[in-house]
């Protein structure tokens, strides 16, 4: 086998390498989820992970030429068992909560599974138990405050869906009534004067009545938006949209830290670069089942309809959606390869640990493309916890043994 582009002189700095390129792939996938096309059609979370999974499972292959042997271990279907899943709901949270503040948190969550399964169960090689920990913690603070400060404030969501709306609804609201013409002599002089002063009483009234209405069609407009941003889980229990993004990212964290746990229980033919056709192959078997178990739920639904079950289903918009979701699948795979190569090399505790600094990036997306963090003193807090990241990235790197 072609040990990866040769890497086996020194496969700690290979292993390295793959967690950086897993690292820019990782924090880049979820642009494409959170652009203007996927915004036009409002994608299903299982849809937008249907092409991440087509994508993973078509790439996968390119390792044959690498000198990969096909194999297929089991252990893959375990691992696109916590993988697919755990996608959804990534998709749902950065297109609920927001791509920084998701990722950063499901990242600081992944951080901490993972090290848990390399350093207390797997017992892979530290040179200080204590010190290592210590990096684990300055790598949490660190992707927590990146994902702190890369939350766009709760007014500033607020103004935005309020203008929105209003902007929305503009023809609704009626205007201001204009003030009355004279009445061109059509009464005396003696009678006028008090026709006028009737009239403006009459038109102060009308004006008044239509502030009235106007309020209350504002009122009307701002519950119309809090209903928009509230959604309902397990019958009254209400949450905001923001919420429930996050509370999906932090699912997606404890769920998706494990993704490659499997691969440590797999043989050695299926390690590394040789677990890559098993995941995939693991992956789209989980993800038709997804698909097959959403169908049967519909079913349910509607008593036995098979066609309106089908129709129930969400649409994938391949004219809209073909190039994001390919690009976003093909992204993802190659951050997944690398994780894999850097998992292999540096163990699950300290590899999959690393690569979760994907954060950097997507902070950087946020900041830059999206323009989420406003404020230089945001801004300048979003980069101390950056540095402190990174400092818990060098450190967790100088305790890692061989």
């Amino acid at each position: 086998m072609n040990d990866y582009f040769h890497c086996n002189a020194n496969s700690e700095t290979c292993g390295w390498i793959a967690a950086i390129l897993a690292m820019i792939c990782f924090g880049s996938f979820g642009v494409p989820i959170k652009g203007d096309a996927a915004n036009s059609v409002d994608i299903d979370p299982l849809v937008m992970q249907s092409y991440k999974t087509f994508m993973c499972f078509v790439t996968s292959f390119f390792v044959l030429p690498l000198g990969v042997e096909f194999t297929f271990t089991p252990w893959g279907i375990v691992s696109g068992l916590f993988w697919v899943p755990s996608g959804v709901l990534a998709i749902y949270a950065i297109r609920n909560a927001g791509l920084a503040v998701s990722q950063g948190t499901w990242s600081s969550i992944i951080v901490l599974v993972s090290f848990i399964w390399g350093i207390f169960i797997f017992k892979e090689p530290v040179k200080s138990i204590a010190l290592a920990c210590f990096a684990i913690v300055l790598m949490i603070i660190g992707l927590w405050g990146m994902s702190y400060y890369s939350a766009p404030t709760t007014t500033d969501n607020d103004n935005i869906r309020e203008q929105d709306m209003l902007t929305d609804d503009d023809d609704d609201l009626p205007h201001q009534v204009s003030s009355t013409d004279d009445d061109d002599g059509l009464y005396n002089q003696s009678f006028q004067q008090e026709e006028e002063e009737r009239l403006n009483v009459e038109e102060e009234d009308m004006v008044q009545q239509d502030v009235l209405f106007i309020e209350q069609q504002q009122s009307s407009l701002s519950q119309r938006r809090r209903r928009k941003d509230v959604i309902f889980c397990f019958g009254n229990v209400q949450l905001s949209r923001r919420n429930a993004g996050l509370i999906a990212a932090c699912a997606n964290g404890l769920w998706g830290g494990s993704i490659m746990v499997p691969m440590h229980y797999s043989g050695k033919s299926t390690r590394g670069l040789g677990y890559v056709i098993s995941f995939a192959i693991g992956a789209t078997i989980i993800t038709i089942l997804l698909w097959i178990l959403r169908y049967a739920y519909h079913l349910y639904k509607t008593k036995g309809s098979f066609v309106q079950s089908y129709y129930m289903l969400p649409s994938f918009h391949f004219k809209v959606m073909w190039l994001p979701g390919c690009i976003a699948g093909t992204l993802w795979s190659i951050g997944n390869v690398g994780s894999i190569i850097s998992v292999h090399r540096l163990g699950e505790g300290v590899g999959y640990s690393v690569v979760q600094a994907s954060m950097f990036v997507s902070g950087l997306w946020g900041i830059f493309w999206y323009k989420e963090v406003k404020g230089f003193w945001e801004r300048i807090k979003w980069f101390c916890s950056a540095i402190v990241t990174l400092i818990g990235i060098l450190l967790l790197s100088y305790e890692h043994g061989t």
